[in-house]
């Protein structure tokens, strides 16, 4: 059996899913949760390139490969 599933507009899916959050939450507590979920600070492209400079492909492979090994992924 296949279900259908109407996809809503974004402004309808923002409002439902904010009334749903105050039903839940209450008004505060939907808020705060909102909040948790913010853009962040900083500039992550910058900050991802400082992080990845000088690692090759390779060496993110290996590193996948090990992770692997161990039992980590």
């Amino acid at each position: 059996m296949t279900e259908q599933v109407r996809l809503m507009g974004l402004p309808e899916l923002r409002s439902r899913g904010f009334e749903a959050l105050v039903r839940e939450l209450g008004v505060a507590n939907a808020i705060r949760f909102l909040h948790l979920h913010g853009a962040g600070l900083g500039d992550y492209t910058r900050d991802r390139e400082k992080w990845r400079a000088g690692v090759t492909i390779e060496q993110v492979e290996e590193e996948i490969q090990q992770m692997k090994l161990r039992g980590e992924i």
